[in-house]
């Protein structure tokens, strides 16, 4: 088994917090069974729960085999002439990506609200160029699905033919993952249920 070594650096209240704390989370050992995707961590009550959250432990390694399904990926859309990616989600499931794009300097249109107005304008933008990402981790976000259905929508509006320009990323067995994917829906889900920054990355092939 390979050791880890953890280190601290806090200050003011949080420094605080980390003398009150982190010699008892030491002494549990908690860094460790965290990493042993421990499910008992959170008590009884959120054994069940914890015990399908905690595949983003691993994921450094497990989500390397699908570097090059996601290259592939983004190739294929550029070859389409997609340039623009519109991700739907709600939550967690797009301040990730969010904050992840905005890091690495990549251009990302992040629609996660209802309003009308507010998903008119986002679908609107280069449509024509655009790959709309449908991001759930339950799979029956009733606003994420409602801006998959008003995308679904604004193809033909705008004079557009059904292609492959939605992707599906939330986990298997859910709602968007069972029926096969209409035409210029893409799904592929590969992982379980995951934390916020670690959506099972999709690929074109259905």
């Amino acid at each position: 088994m390979t050791e880890v070594t953890l280190g601290v650096l806090a200050s003011g209240p949080a420094a605080d917090a980390v003398t009150r704390h982190v010699p008892q989370l030491v002494a549990d050992r908690f860094a460790s069974r965290l990493f042993a995707k421990d499910p008992t961590l959170w008590g009884p009550e959120a054994e069940s729960e914890s015990a399908i959250r905690l595949s983003w432990v691993s994921l450094g390694h497990t989500s390397r085999p699908l570097v090059g399904e996601v290259a592939a990926l983004r190739d294929h859309l550029a070859e389409q002439g997609v340039d623009h990616v519109v991700l739907c989600g709600m939550g967690g499931s797009s301040l990730a990506p969010e904050v992840i794009c905005a890091t690495a300097g990549v251009e990302l249109t992040v629609l996660d609200s209802s309003n009308p107005d507010y998903v008119r304008t986002a679908l609107g933008d280069r449509l024509d160029r655009a790959v709309v990402v449908v991001s759930s981790k339950s799979g029956s976000t009733v606003e994420t699905d409602s801006q998959r259905r008003a995308h679904h929508g604004a193809l033909p509006r705008a004079g557009l033919a059904p292609t492959p320009s939605r992707v599906t990323s939330t986990p298997p067995h859910t709602p968007p993952a069972q029926p096969r994917p209409p035409p210029g829906h893409a799904a592929r889900p590969r992982v379980g249920v995951t934390t916020t920054s670690t959506q099972p990355p999709p690929t074109i092939g259905e």
